[in-house]
């Protein structure tokens, strides 16, 4: 789904995001992605940035810190399959922002086994299918922040197919 997020940006900041975009298109005004490059990311978000300060993460990278007023919002994006950078990826092959949301809803089924950092948290109650473990990424540290970046990542996928993903945190 796409959102154009107009509500609470003046006229300015739309024309200036079009502009520092490049592509002068509102439609490539997403919140969310999809984004094409990580300065597509950047200028988005120096564009849309209210009085706070704001820190920019991507694949538990920071790429940009932009100063402001009062408590810090961070944005975070991720590489996604497609080549694209969206706040959320709806796929097994992408970093995501929580494991209990997008991640466990790609396996769902009696026939999977779930592993969380090396813990079992869904054992198989069908006929074994699948297994599979979702790892806790950390990334850059910022100085917003009480310790380093955290997402999540399929690192390992196996079904009675054969193995699809077999990787780390540091893997691209």
């Amino acid at each position: 789904m796409r959102t154009t997020i107009i509500a609470g940006i003046s006229l300015t900041s739309l024309l200036a995001s079009s502009a520092l975009a490049g592509a002068g298109d509102i439609s490539s005004l997403q919140g969310t992605g999809a984004f094409n490059t990580i300065q597509d990311i950047k200028n988005y978000d120096a564009a849309t940035q209210g009085s706070q300060r704001r820190v920019t993460f991507v694949d538990g990278a920071m790429v940009q810190d932009l100063f402001g007023f009062g408590p810090a919002e961070i944005t975070e994006y991720f590489r996604c399959s497609d080549n694209k950078y969206r706040f959320q990826c709806w796929d097994p092959y992408s970093r995501a922002p929580t494991w209990d949301g997008s991640l466990l809803s790609l396996f769902s089924g009696a026939d999977t086994r779930i592993y969380i950092d090396g813990s079992l948290y869904q054992s198989n109650t069908g006929a074994w299918g699948q297994t599979v473990h979702i790892t806790t990424c950390y990334g850059d540290s910022s100085p917003v922040m009480s310790g380093p970046y955290r997402s999540y990542r399929v690192t390992f996928w196996q079904t009675l197919s054969g193995t699809f993903i077999n990787r780390t945190c540091a893997t691209p």
